[in-house]
């Protein structure tokens, strides 16, 4: 019985070693298991929350790529911007120097087509919005041998005629001014009268004739008479686009369109001097003015 005893104790005791051995590892592995419990809920918390912020993540650099992407695309367009107005620029510098080459072309053939005259050629350097079919100033003077009274023209035909000068400029009467007043006649029918502005804002001339019955008609080219002091003859001034009975009916009244086109003029030849009882024939086109 003793060794049996003995045995059974051994027994017992071994099961109180691993009962506690059991405990302790239940002990132990308790807050294990809340610290993974604890673990899980809150990835389960916060991912949602992770998820949000790496959508916005994404999307603000998507979003700051594409400022980027936008600010350099304005850039772009900015700097094509400023070539298209360089190019504008010097195109429209090639065409005016293209213009004004052109008319001095058609100046310089007209001074050799009137090879006894003598011509000074100026440019328009002033213009008035509020005179801009009445006078002129160009960039000839006194210093030149430019004298109020002397004619103005170019290939197509007249002008004006100077009506004051300092020592560099003149100033110009067009022949558009209601106070110009040329002698002209029908190159056709050689009908006689006076032509002057009509109305500054239509641009056309009056021609007044002296005839009851002038025989002119539409399409009729007019030119100076030589009549006036100022112009030689056979200059051209335009053409006849109507004719209407003065009032009372005892004369007739034409409505002329100027040959030259003042809008554009730019060039111009000063008649300083010209022969004797001088008379060319008309100046039919030849160009714009």
């Amino acid at each position: 019985m003793g060794e049996w005893g003995q045995r059974i104790r051994r027994l017992v005791l071994a099961a109180v070693i691993i009962a506690l051995v059991v405990s302790s590892m239940s002990l132990t592995a308790s807050p294990r298991v809340r610290v993974i419990r604890v673990s899980n809920w809150i990835a389960s918390a916060v991912s949602p929350i992770s998820f949000s912020l790496a959508w916005i993540g994404n999307k603000v650099g998507r979003g700051v790529s594409t400022l980027g992407n936008l600010y350099a695309v304005e850039q772009e367009n900015r700097a094509l911007r400023a070539k298209l107005l360089r190019y504008n620029a010097m195109r429209l510098e090639l065409s005016e120097v293209l213009a004004d080459n052109g008319q001095l072309r058609s100046l310089l053939g007209l001074k050799r087509a009137l090879g006894g005259w003598k011509l000074e050629p100026a440019s328009v350097i002033a213009r008035s919005p509020s005179t801009w079919f009445d006078t002129v100033v160009v960039d000839r003077g006194t210093s030149s041998g430019v004298r109020p009274g002397q004619s103005v023209i170019v290939p197509q035909g007249v002008v004006g005629r100077v009506v004051g000068a300092s020592a560099s400029t003149a100033t110009v009467m067009l022949i558009l001014d209601p106070r110009s007043g040329a002698g002209a006649i029908d190159a056709r029918s050689q009908a006689a009268g006076v032509v002057s502005g009509d109305n500054p804002v239509s641009g056309l001339l009056t021609f007044q004739l002296f005839s009851h019955r002038p025989q002119i008609d539409p399409g009729d080219a007019v030119v100076t008479s030589g009549y006036s002091q100022y112009y030689p003859k056979g200059l051209l001034i335009g053409q006849v686009i109507r004719v209407a009975k003065a009032q009372y009916g005892l004369t007739e009244t034409a409505t002329v369109r100027p040959s030259v086109d003042f809008n554009n003029l730019s060039q111009v030849m000063i008649v300083l001097s010209h022969p004797a009882q001088a008379s060319v024939p008309p100046i039919f086109g030849g160009g714009r003015s």
